[in-house]
């Protein structure tokens, strides 16, 4: 069943399915739940209309010793153009080379004249001149200082999402690998190529750097228990684990996006510190005498009830995600509960298996690490000596970083989920600094039907919004139809068609497009600065009866939706604590030790978000997936030394005679297992 699970796999690197909302449930109301299908409804429609900027991909043409303006190079530019046009999955090339000019005698001339070869000195310096002052060239398609100017390849339909996706960036890569020109570079990037890459890192992280995390957990286990085939045995069932809790996904159509990733890691960490528990018990038996299928048998018994109740509570606290906004979050919950119970159940039925096995017969199962049951014996020592004050600072240095924790803000950058090596990202930051960001933002407008299309109002209109989008923080380069008719005489306006300025105006709908550039500032900004928008655009169309001006396109749904995301994820932590707690109270029959568990489990995350604090660092996706995997390996260590404490305490032995017993049981198998997983861990450090 896993096996074929994992034949279904599927990377999704669609941002709308990271966004999209959550139905209307009784949680939330019918306007809330559907505004963000509305904005996903408004920009397809924007797209069928006008374009579909998201389907952009953009070549950065750079020639860092001069101008683009020179031969032979703009003679190979132009058949890289032409290249590019022919490729299946592009539908359209827009460069400066399409753009044209109003000629002496009224007729449209391109900016750079067409030749069937090199431009003359002349020509070359007239072309540079015109197209510093075309408005749909200077400062959009052509820097400032010339040497950078941009290729818009727009794909078809339907290739800017798997599994065409790969095969036309791929293509369009293949083409600018070609191409030779001296002195000039050319980069690849836009949204379509930057999921292709975030897709590609993704696949490449999973497959590789968990790889090698579990290679160097696996070395370091082996060297301190000194024992391979304990090594085996120990890590073998989480990796079976793992693998089903991706069997899961793909059994139940769930994609592997930016969350649903680290479900394998989850199970993994859950799975190696339950499958160390279970080895460690059988140790002991067998030490003491006791028959492989006894102590096989005995370790299911003690250990087991704590596996399945660490299993049972992180399960449920994960659940309580279904209760999230955004669609992805409720997803990640419930795989994330199936992969804690897909864990159990590997190395609870895999683990006492194999240890008991003539593999693993005798003392073959390895020794114990001394070094860490020393270690856990002295704090335990020390702790039960100064129990007051260490429960007094422990309350309030978990109080205090919580309260320093809770000041974290949720923010988010594009070129953060990306290689910091990549090309693409690397264009990024280049179009961002030169032509004011990769991504866009649009402005729809709608006018009354006694206004036409080529009137001084609707062209007065479309200039405030050019101030508005100018005078934002985040925003640049506005285009639209007052882009191309503000140096127009009234009467060569009145002769303008609709067909040369249809990706800007449809007069028989009465809707106009403004276009503007987005920097890559982070989410946390751009919500900021396109509320403003908001609000600026509300005060215009109060002074104008009849006229109505919508704000759309990816950025703006994504600068509110990961915010939302994050706070999702981070807000549901607390849920998840609080339902862990209760839990363990009606598990263990006592309130108090539900109250007890909630420091160890709190105290890591507690430390986690004062840090992020303190470095001036914000919280994203990723650091949020390291909070849900900290509470994973913290509830894990918290429910089994409870267990043993009960276990102990049953025997009418003082609260410090159970302790001490408690942590003799449980002491090695939680520092090795931290220590093992830091060491998994900090392997994937490198990606």
């Amino acid at each position: 069943m896993a096996g074929y699970g994992l034949s279904r796999i599927r990377i999704d690197d669609d941002l709308r399915s990271l966004l999209r909302s959550v139905r209307p449930t009784s949680l939330f109301s019918a306007s809330d739940a559907t505004r963000v299908d509305e904005e996903f409804a408004l920009i397809d429609a924007i797209g069928n209309r006008f374009g579909a900027p998201d389907r952009d991909c953009i070549i950065r043409v750079n020639r860092p010793d001069g101008d683009i303006f020179h031969e032979p190079g703009l003679s190979q530019l132009r058949s890289l153009v032409k290249d590019l046009e022919q490729l299946p999955d592009v539908s359209q090339v827009r460069s400066m080379f399409e753009v044209r000019r109003q000629g002496v005698a009224g007729a449209l001339l391109p900016v750079i004249p067409k030749s069937a070869g090199q431009l003359d000195a002349q020509s070359i310096t007239e072309a540079r001149a015109r197209a510093h002052e075309h408005p749909l060239i200077s400062g959009q398609l052509l820097s400032t200082d010339g040497s950078t100017a941009l290729c818009i390849v727009r794909l078809t339909a339907g290739a800017d999402k798997p599994p065409r996706l790969g095969h036309a960036v791929e293509s369009i890569e293949s083409t600018l690998s070609v191409f030779d020109a001296e002195g000039i570079s050319v980069q690849l990037t836009g949204l379509p190529a930057l999921r292709h890459q975030a897709a590609l890192a993704l696949r490449q992280d999973m497959l590789i750097f968990n790889s090698l995390g579990l290679t160097l957990a696996f070395i370091l286990s082996a060297t301190l228990a000194r024992s391979l085939r304990s090594t085996v045995v120990a890590c073998i069932p989480p990796a079976v684990g793992a693998v089903w809790a991706m069997g899961i996904l793909g059994l139940f159509g769930a994609p592997i996006n930016l969350l649903t990733s680290v479900v394998p890691s989850l199970a993994l960490v859950v799975g190696t510190c339950d499958s160390i528990h279970f080895i460690e018990d059988m140790r002991r038996s067998v030490r003491r005498g006791t028959h492989q299928i006894i102590a096989s048998s005995n370790a299911i018994r003690r250990v087991g009830t704590a596996c399945g109740l660490t299993s049972i509570v992180t399960a449920v606290g994960f659940a309580s995600l279904a209760a999230a906004r955004i669609e992805a979050v409720r997803t990640f919950g419930i795989a994330a509960a199936a992969g804690a119970l897909a864990s159990f159940a590997a190395v609870t039925l895999l683990t006492p298996l194999l240890a008991s096995t003539q593999f693993c017969q005798g003392l073959r199962l390895g020794r114990s690490w001394r070094l860490a049951s020393r270690i856990a014996g002295t704090l335990t020592a020390f702790s039960i000596r100064h129990a007051r004050p260490i429960a007094a600072i422990g309350l309030v240095g978990t109080l205090l970083l919580t309260a320093i924790g809770i000041q974290v803000d949720a923010d988010n950058r594009v070129v953060d989920s990306l290689p910091r090596q990549a090309k693409s990202s690397q264009a990024l930051v280049a179009v961002d600094k030169e032509f004011g960001g990769v991504m866009g933002v649009d402005v729809v407008v709608r006018w009354p039907e006694d206004v036409s299309w080529r009137s001084d109002e609707l062209l007065n209109t479309l200039n405030d919004i050019h101030a508005i989008l100018n005078t934002a923080e985040a925003t640049s380069r506005p285009l639209s139809l007052a882009s191309v008719t503000n140096s127009m005489p009234p009467r060569v306006r009145r002769r303008l068609s609709a067909d040369t300025v249809n990706e800007m105006v449809d007069p028989d709908t009465r809707m106009a497009i403004v276009r503007a550039r987005v920097r890559d500032a982070g989410s946390r900004q751009l919500e900021t600065v396109y509320a403003d928008i908001r609000t600026e655009l509300d005060a215009l169309a109060a002074t104008r009866d009849g006229w109505h001006f919508d704000l759309s396109g990816m950025s703006v749904i994504s600068a509110r939706n990961i915010r939302q995301l994050i706070t999702d994820l981070g807000g549901s932590l607390l849920l998840e604590v609080a339902v862990i707690a209760i839990i363990l109270a009606l598990a263990f029959r006592s309130p108090v030790a539900g109250i007890v568990s909630l420091i160890p489990n709190v105290f890591p995350l507690a430390v986690i978000a004062a840090v992020l604090v303190l470095t001036g660092r914000s919280l994203d996706p990723a650091t949020v997936i390291v909070f849900n995997v900290c509470l994973g390996l913290a509830v894990d260590d918290t429910v089994h030394v409870m267990a043993a404490l009960a276990r102990n305490r049953r025997e009418g032995v003082s609260i410090a005679s159970a302790m001490r017993r408690a942590i003799v049981e449980t002491g090695n198998p939680v520092v090795l297992g931290g220590l093992v997983l830091g060491v998994g861990f900090a392997a994937v450090t490198v990606s």
